[in-house]
């Protein structure tokens, strides 16, 4: 029978073509692969150059038993000079630290850095009120880096009597100073 012949065939026929199409339109995972994985990577690139240059806070304890916000950053604002900051936050209150003087850093060798006080870049271009409770110095003149292993003492300057806090900076802080990148720090 000729009918049973022609629709064997094109069962057949048509058996053959399904494959043949699946695999024409079949999509390639490999440039999808690679697009996706591109896009990762360029995703998680930035976070690590990010992750680099996030600012570092401890808190610390002065001689008198007030607390203070210490916070190590590269400086954002374009308006102002690059370089690495040292910030300083009263968290206990009363505390009013002096806008003018530098913050002095000592190690018991002997060894001594004075860091130029830049509290008027707490505050936006052109704005006058500095907040009383906090400073900011330049950490370009930690040169040479303290030791990693020598304890660091800074000399807050205050508004207080005796014009000073004392600070004892944690190993873990000092560890942080000494590592600074010189190149960050200029």
């Amino acid at each position: 029978d000729a009918r049973g012949v022609m629709s064997i065939s094109s069962q057949s026929a048509g058996a053959g073509c399904r494959p043949a199409a699946h695999r024409l339109h079949r999509p390639s995972w490999r440039p999808v692969f690679a697009a996706v994985l591109l896009a990762l990577t360029l995703m998680v690139l930035p976070l690590q150059a990010q992750a680099a240059v996030d600012p570092q806070r401890w808190t610390l304890t002065d001689s008198s038993g007030h607390y203070w916000g210490l916070t190590l950053f590269e400086q954002p604002d374009p308006a102002y000079p690059a370089g690495w900051r040292l910030r300083l936050t009263a968290r206990s209150p009363g505390q009013v630290v002096d806008h003018q003087r530098p913050l002095l850093l000592s190690d018991g060798l002997g060894g001594a850095w004075n860091l130029p006080n830049c509290s008027e870049e707490l505050v936006r271009q052109g704005e006058e009120v500095i907040p009383e409770s906090s400073a900011q110095f330049d950490a370009h003149h930690l040169d040479p880096r303290p030791s990693e292993v020598l304890p660091l003492q800074l000399e807050v300057p205050t508004d207080n009597q005796e014009g000073t806090t004392l600070v004892m900076l944690q190993p873990e802080v000092v560890q942080a100073l000494h590592e600074l990148s010189p190149s960050l720090a200029t």
